[in-house]
């Protein structure tokens, strides 16, 4: 069987006078076409490699940098559902992140792009799925993020090993949203380290190295907050006399449209352990104090009243909310029966929330 496609031939052809000259243009020029299949980028990244051997790093690395580029875009466009997509890893050599050729590849295009799509490739060579090797840290492309995982702490740890400061700052930026979207775990606190270490000193490095320190205190295994709330007669509660069993939190507002949809789920799952004494079910909404008549009705019409529901009573930002660092909802919280937190973002329920709640029952 042939090895190229009579495109690819031509461009072979072409590039052959590229073996013998060191210039990056020439390079860009034969990559300046829209791709509608992955086979195409495998041809041309082929084709130009051949064309220059390994004796010019530099192209080679300008020609590596380009497939790494195409080949994302194109993943990305039809979101990894393209059966040829599995075509893209196989060619893949390794980038050095500190290379200047790469450094100012990344410049040109999108950094933070071009370095998503460099280790969801990698990710995709060694074998895992496209959803699990895709940018997990932010929302950049899809429109619902999945949650991190091994191959996204492993991404950020690369990047604050590395001395590309243009790249520091790129996830410097995107770091703000898995503190927000997931708090703080011993992975992402193990990155910490790095950043102080490796990333210059700037008014985004202190912002994060102050939500470290924020969320810190709401990490799993940390001493739950108990800011005092109020049931729907008007009695305190703090969270704090549910020590002794586990303890699972639905936050809401009735205002909240996705809370709402939640929360029949939430409520079958408590219906599910109604025998076990082990473990409590509670709400607590964030709806202000003026809101009080819109609450219980909400409560009323929903069937709540399975279980306690609390909340603030404030005008303001409650002390709920500034401890559990509560920017919006729903959120959902599980709590040791010693008092600690299991996960102070843990998934809604049907999409994992049983399973923390199976973890901390079994400690």
């Amino acid at each position: 069987m042939a090895r190229y496609t009579t495109t690819a031939l031509i461009l072979a052809t072409a590039c052959t006078i590229l073996a013998s000259c060191s210039n990056p243009p020439q390079v860009d020029s034969l990559w300046n076409r829209e791709f509608t299949t992955a086979q195409q980028i495998v041809e041309i990244y082929d084709s130009i490699r051949n064309a220059i051997g390994r004796g010019n790093s530099s192209l080679h690395t300008r020609n590596l940098c380009h497939y790494v580029w195409n080949s994302g875009e194109y993943m990305f466009r039809c979101r990894g559902k393209n059966e040829d997509v599995s075509l893209l890893p196989e060619p893949l050599d390794e980038l050095i992140l500190d290379d200047s050729t790469v450094t100012r590849f990344m410049i040109e295009r999108d950094t933070a792009r071009f370095v998503d799509h460099y280790f969801t490739l990698e990710a995709m060579k060694r074998g895992d799925s496209f959803e699990e090797s895709r940018d997990g840290i932010t929302i950049t492309v899809f429109y619902k993020p999945r949650a991190m995982n091994g191959n996204d702490y492993a991404k950020m740890r690369r990047v604050f090993s590395c001395s590309n400061s243009a790249l520091h700052q790129a996830y410097m930026r995107k770091l703000k949203f898995p503190f927000r979207n997931s708090g703080c775990n011993e992975q992402l606190y193990s990155i910490r380290p790095l950043i102080e270490q490796n990333v210059e000193d700037s008014k985004l490095k202190s912002e994060i190295i102050a939500l470290y320190d924020e969320y810190r205190s709401i990490m799993p295994g940390s001493p739950a907050p108990t800011p005092t709330l109020v049931d729907t007669k008007g009695k305190e509660h703090t969270i704090a006399e549910f020590r002794g069993k586990v303890l699972v939190i639905d936050v809401w507002a009735t205002w909240c449209s996705s809370c709402l949809a939640n929360m029949p789920k939430f409520i079958s799952l408590k219906e599910s352990y109604k025998d076990n004494k082990q473990i409590e079910f509670i709400t607590i909404s964030i709806d202000r104090k003026n809101a009080r008549g819109n609450w219980l009705s909400t409560i009323a019409k929903r069937k709540m009243e399975c279980m306690l529901n609390l909340y603030p009573h404030c005008d303001v930002q409650s002390q709920f909310e500034s401890d559990y660092h509560i920017s919006g909802v729903p959120r959902y919280i599980v709590i040791d029966s010693k008092g600690n937190i299991v996960s102070a973002f843990a998934p809604p329920p049907s999409q994992g929330l049983e399973q923390i709640i199976a973890q901390a029952l079994e400690q």
